[in-house]
């Protein structure tokens, strides 16, 4: 019989996926080459067959990082979801210009994938591209796009579950760091907050309320030190701002979650190799297979009509940066 897959990744104590990716031979695919070459000398060695028939679907990453770990977690879960249904999972990585639309147009257009999962900094001309190709394909988080395929996380609610959790630890400055305020999902993110200081009667003051273009969090505790505003603790809307508030923290001496208080929206693997870990809500993994469901049908059912499915189940990564409030502000 021949080794599978798993079993490759499992003897070279790699990711399922890094293996799934380097026998796809995926377009964009972001493994490095030191990598690859173990993971083919391995499939040779252990007896893989390559005849790859498995049916494929694509997960494209528009105008962000290749590794953005924001989006390296929504790979995993629906690689493993894919899996599940006997679908392997290719990923591309396309910038934000005419040579990324290009690029991208040219892989849809080879229908070597049966449906196509689009996620990152969407804009108009990508969006335009994937809709006239006639394709499967799921617009994947980011904001609700009507009369399109769209999967949306309920970023509102996210924001909201996690300030009220700040909370119920007797926190009551909680300040909020975003990216920038005109992007809508962070609006959506602001307004939960709003909602969760409201229902605890707690006045909204206003400058605890932070953002910064290049969603830096150690920036904008450094601005909150400078500027003399007291919190005890903080809401980013992502892990990556929340884990340069760590830093930032840390060097300067103050204790988290001792003296301040730090959670996150979403999920990325910064969470798990922060020290300490990151506390954060994030959209349940089960909910986030619903993707995968909502794919296949489209598949299988060629004439579905273009639907929003809105993900609201949160869960919670209990981390170790939250605390009960020994104090009334700090800083």
């Amino acid at each position: 019989m021949s080794v599978t897959k798993k079993e490759i990744a499992e003897y070279l104590g790699v990711s399922r996926s890094a293996v799934s990716l380097v026998l796809n031979n995926a377009p964009g695919s972001t493994i490095s080459e030191k990598t690859r070459q173990r993971i083919l000398q391995a499939a040779r060695e252990l007896g893989y067959n390559g005849a790859d028939v498995t049916p494929k679907l694509c997960f494209i990453l528009y105008g962000r990082a290749p590794d953005d770990p924001r989006y390296m977690y929504d790979l995993a879960t629906i690689e493993q979801a894919a899996s599940r249904h006997h679908f392997s999972l290719l990923f591309m990585n396309v910038q934000a210009d005419a040579e990324g639309l290009e690029k991208m147009r040219k892989a849809v257009l080879s229908k070597e994938a049966e449906g196509y999962f689009v996620t990152g900094d969407l804009d108009d001309k990508a969006i335009d591209l994937i809709t006239e190709a006639k394709v499967p394909y799921l617009f994947y988080g980011g904001i609700p796009r009507e009369g399109t395929n769209s999967i949306v996380m309920d970023h509102e609610k996210g924001a909201y579950e996690a300030v009220k959790y700040l909370l119920s630890f007797g926190h009551k400055r909680i300040a909020f760091f975003s990216g920038n305020l005109n992007i809508p999902i962070h609006q959506k993110n602001l307004n939960g907050y709003y909602r969760a200081l409201e229902e605890a009667g707690i006045p909204l003051d206003k400058s605890l309320v932070q953002a910064s273009s290049g969603e830096d969090g150690y920036e904008l505790c450094a601005r909150m030190n400078v500027l003399d505003i007291g919190y005890t603790a903080v809401f980013s809307v992502n892990t990556v701002i929340q884990f340069g508030a760590l830093q930032w923290l840390k060097e300067h001496g103050v204790q988290v979650p001792g003296e301040v208080s730090l959670v996150g929206y979403g999920f990325s693997e910064l969470a798990k190799l922060s020290k300490p870990p990151l506390t954060t809500f994030y959209v349940a993994p089960a909910s986030r297979e619903l993707a995968v469901n909502r794919m296949i049908e489209m598949i299988r059912r060629k004439d579905l009509e273009p639907q929003v499915t809105y993900l609201t189940e949160m869960e919670c990564f209990p981390g170790e940066t939250v605390a009960a409030n020994t104090a009334n502000t700090k800083l």
